[in-house]
C-alpha cells in the first residue's frame, strides 16, 4: 500500500458490481472509498430489434464493442452470435471480453484511451469507406463515433444492447455523500448528467469537489453546466490502473 491518496475520500459512482477493481486500486493508494452508483444497467430497450440487428451484424466488415456491458448484452440476447468481420473493443478490457466471447482476437486502440476519439484513430476505421460497421453499445451515447464513421463513407448500424438507467438518490443521502467525499469519479457522460441534475434539484453546490471524468469531451460538458473551483480531470486511460493518478490530480487539497 502506498500513501498517494492518504486522506482523500472518493465517491465512486460506477454501476453496482462494476467497481471492485477500481475500489481496490484506490484503497491500495490510501483512499477512503464510498460506493454509490448513479446509474444501473438495464436490458435492451427493444430486444427483438437488437436480436435482428445482431443477426445482420454477423456479416458486417467490422464489429465494434463500446463497453463490456455491450459484449455481455450481445451474447445474452444471441448466444450463438458469431461475427465474421474485424473485431474491435473500445479499450483493453472490452477487447478482452470480446475476444473471449467471439473465440478469436479483438483489437483495441494502441493508446487504450477507451474513447470514441481513440477508436477513430485506428487504421481500420480511418479508411472505412463503403464498409459495413456494426457498433455494439447501449441506448444513446457514442453519437460522435457514428457521425464520424458515417462521414467517412461507412454504413453504420448502432445496436442498443442495454440501457443506463438513473438511480434515485434522496436529497438527504446526496447531501451526506457530498459531505463525505473530496473527489467524485464518474465514468460516463450519462452518469455526470444525472449527478448534475440531482445537484440542481437538491440545490446542492458540488463545485468545491474534485471531479474525475471519462474524457475531455465529458469534462467540457461538465464545465458548461457547473463552474468547478478546480478543473475536472479526464482519465488518460479508462481502468483501475490509472484511476489513482487521476484522483490525485483532481484532489482539491493536493492542488493547494
Amino acid at each position: 500500500m502506498n500513501d498517494q491518496l492518504k486522506g482523500v475520500r472518493v465517491w465512486l459512482t460506477r454501476p453496482a458490481g462494476q467497481g471492485r477493481s477500481w475500489r481496490e486500486a484506490l484503497q491500495a493508494a490510501g483512499a477512503t472509498v464510498i460506493e454509490q452508483p448513479l446509474l444501473e444497467i438495464g436490458s435492451a430497450p427493444d430486444a427483438s430489434a437488437a436480436r435482428a440487428a445482431l443477426a445482420a451484424a454477423e456479416t458486417a466488415d467490422i464489429v465494434i464493442a463500446t463497453s463490456t456491458n455491450a459484449v455481455a448484452g450481445a451474447w445474452r440476447l444471441r448466444p450463438a452470435f458469431a461475427p465474421h468481420g474485424h473485431l474491435i473493443g473500445v479499450g483493453a478490457a472490452t477487447a478482452r471480453d470480446l475476444t473471449q466471447a467471439a473465440g478469436r482476437p479483438a483489437r483495441a486502440p494502441a493508446n487504450d484511451a477507451s474513447t470514441s476519439e481513440g477508436l477513430l484513430l485506428m487504421p481500420e476505421l480511418v479508411g472505412c469507406e463503403q464498409r459495413r460497421i456494426a457498433i455494439l453499445g447501449g441506448a444513446g451515447g457514442r453519437s460522435l463515433l457514428v457521425d464520424r464513421l458515417s462521414a467517412r463513407g461507412a454504413h453504420v448500424t448502432k445496436i442498443a444492447l442495454y440501457q443506463r438507467l438513473p438511480v434515485s438518490i434522496e436529497k438527504t443521502r446526496l447531501i451526506e455523500l457530498a459531505g463525505e467525499c473530496d473527489v467524485i469519479v464518474v465514468t460516463s457522460g450519462e452518469a455526470l448528467a444525472h449527478l448534475l441534475d440531482l445537484a440542481r434539484v437538491s440545490r446542492l453546490d458540488l463545485s468545491g469537489h474534485g471531479l474525475v471524468a471519462p474524457s475531455q469531451r465529458v469534462v467540457q460538458q461538465s464545465g458548461q453546466q457547473l463552474r468547478w473551483a478546480a478543473p475536472p480531470v479526464p482519465l488518460v486511460r479508462m481502468g483501475a490502473a490509472h484511476i489513482a493518478s487521476a484522483v490525485a490530480h483532481a484532489w482539491p487539497r493536493r492542488r493547494q
